[in-house]
């Protein structure tokens, strides 16, 4: 989008504030009681002490924020959070009104949020326009490892004003990866089972990846890792029988993706995988496999379960 037409928008949108007496006013915008945060882009952005109308442009960091807020301090919610199988918030996420599936600048604009957190991607032309309205708008940096899931986690805390509880997420986070690495001992490596878990954005879960990050923690091998492929290579049928997985994780938004469930139990070359064979292509909800939030931690012990079900489980799981 060009600089003009943001700065267009902009400038509409406040002559309609202007005109009908909605919307921001200069009061809302001088936040008296304000602290400094780091925002990813390097910029140094101020930010209320107790933000009351927030608005993250991010399915991960609704789940984020919705575990460390009331839903009445959040301005809109993305349609995916609402979603039982993909947030582990959905049920807070349900309160929170409107649902967006998108964040077209005016749209957030119009919502008078007094904090927006943006992911990484987010384009420079919205950051521009949202902070040219005087809005605070922080860019959080996307995790593709378990410690910057933890970070992210205890960034947005603070960034909110709740840096209790994110240390309790912090903790808690801990606690269960400890618990990880004591049942990951009773597995020897020789018996790690390989994992393959397939997604509509071909390669996401490859080697690099969160998913990739979360296997070292669970004691399972990550098939594409394992046979060497480089970041986001798409997996072929030659490239799956290489890789010869035990299990095949796919992810469950609303049921199984029927589509990539059939690419692979509807497949002849893939009948004698073993993840075919021992019937172990397994739906799993998106929320444990695109897990970036402070649930990271049960989300592992609950693929680990999966994988090596004859580990003890703990009755807090």
């Amino acid at each position: 989008m060009n600089k003009n037409i943001v700065y267009l928008i902009c400038l509409m949108v406040l002559l309609f504030v202007g005109i009908t007496g909605c919307g921001p006013q200069d009061e809302t915008r001088t936040f008296p009681n304000t602290r400094y945060v780091e925002s990813y882009d390097g910029v140094r952005v101020a930010v209320p002490d107790h933000p009351k109308r927030i608005l993250a442009l991010s399915s991960a960091y609704d789940t984020i924020l919705l575990g460390l807020i009331e839903p009445d301090r959040l301005v809109g919610i993305n349609k995916l959070s609402t979603y039982p199988e993909y947030s582990m918030e959905a049920e807070r996420a349900k309160l929170v009104k409107p649902v967006m599936s998108s964040y077209p600048l005016e749209k957030i604009i119009a919502l008078n949020p007094d904090l927006v957190i943006a992911p990484d991607y987010t384009t420079a032309d919205v950051i521009e326009g949202l902070r040219h309205m005087g809005i605070p708008t922080v860019v959080v940096a996307g995790g593709t490892t378990v410690e910057s899931i933890i970070k992210n986690v205890t960034d947005i805390a603070y960034i909110v004003g709740e840096e209790e509880k994110g240390q309790f997420y912090n903790q808690k986070i801990h606690r269960e990866i400890d618990q990880l690495k004591r049942l990951g001992l009773s597995i020897p490596t020789n018996q790690r089972k390989s994992v393959l878990f397939v997604s509509s954005m071909d390669g996401y879960t490859g080697t690099g990846s969160l998913f990739d990050d979360m296997c070292k923690y669970m004691s399972i091998n990550n098939a594409p890792h394992v046979l060497g492929l480089p970041p986001r290579t798409p997996f072929g049928d030659e490239r799956v029988l290489a890789m010869n997985p035990d299990y095949i994780f796919i992810p469950s938004y609303k049921g199984m993706d029927k589509s990539l469930s059939s690419r692979y139990l509807d497949n002849p070359a893939f009948q004698n995988l073993p993840a075919i064979r021992e019937n172990r292509v397994k739906a799993l909800p998106a929320s444990y496999l695109y897990t970036m939030n402070q649930h990271i931690g049960e989300a592992m012990l609950a693929i680990m379960h999966t994988v090596y079900p004859q580990l003890e489980r703990n009755p807090h799981d």
